[in-house]
């Protein structure tokens, strides 16, 4: 008999929150201070490429700083562009709009968490930006940077489990990345559910042993 679900974990970064938003909003913000482009056609140009090159969040930030060179012959003054690409994000963090309406409804009957990579201070501003921390106390929040290992590592759920006071298999992780939080969290005992159409990416996968949505309030089924 299948074990009833107590507590659902949530991936923050494109699964609560809209980060192709927020990480085009900084992009943008970061060129318009820093590159003198007067044709707005060309500045788009710009944005644009800079987020095929961050690879949804994926790559290291120098590569987009050295892309931006070679391509534009725009130098950007950061000696640490991921240091400073970590401090402006969480400023123009937006949730999904089914978020907030997701969570108040599962919250009435699960325990909810938070469980993303990412530098500590940075994720939990963007929660408080988002508006969203009102659901996950202090407690309830868990991020790689605090840990010093990051998803997939079956250690950090295993930990929110533990701290949340329910077993692995009490608990569902929702998560937007296939290697992070579905490989991750199955391999942990946790039971998956892949958010995977919710920037119009198809559930494209030929397994059967997930559970796949394509937006936030699919889990209320």
């Amino acid at each position: 008999m299948e074990n009833k679900i107590k507590a659902v974990l949530f991936d923050f970064d494109d699964t609560l929150g809209n980060r192709d938003r927020y990480a085009y909003d900084c992009y943008r913000q970061i060129i318009v201070e820093n590159a003198s482009i007067d044709d707005p056609l060309l500045l788009e140009s710009v944005v644009q490429s800079c987020m095929l090159w961050d690879q949804r969040g994926d790559v290291n930030k120098e590569y987009v700083k050295r892309m931006l060179k070679e391509t534009y012959g725009i130098v950007l003054p950061f000696a640490d562009f991921n240091g400073h690409w970590d401090e402006r994000l969480w400023e123009f963090c937006v949730a999904f709009e089914d978020s907030y309406d997701t969570l108040a409804y599962l919250e009435k009957s699960y325990v909810l968490g938070l469980l993303t990579n990412g530098p500590s201070i940075g994720q939990r501003k963007k929660l408080e930006k988002s508006g969203l921390s009102r659901f996950f106390g202090n407690d309830r929040v868990f991020v790689s940077g605090d840990y010093g290992i990051s998803k997939p590592d079956s250690r950090l759920f295993l930990e929110a489990c533990k701290k949340i006071g329910v077993a692995p298999q009490e608990t569902l992780y929702v998560g937007d990345n296939f290697y992070r939080d579905v490989l991750g969290a199955k391999r942990a005992g946790l039971r998956p559910v892949w958010v995977c159409n919710i920037n119009e990416r198809r559930c494209l996968a030929d397994i059967e042993i997930i559970g796949k949505i394509s937006g936030l309030k699919e889990i209320l089924n």
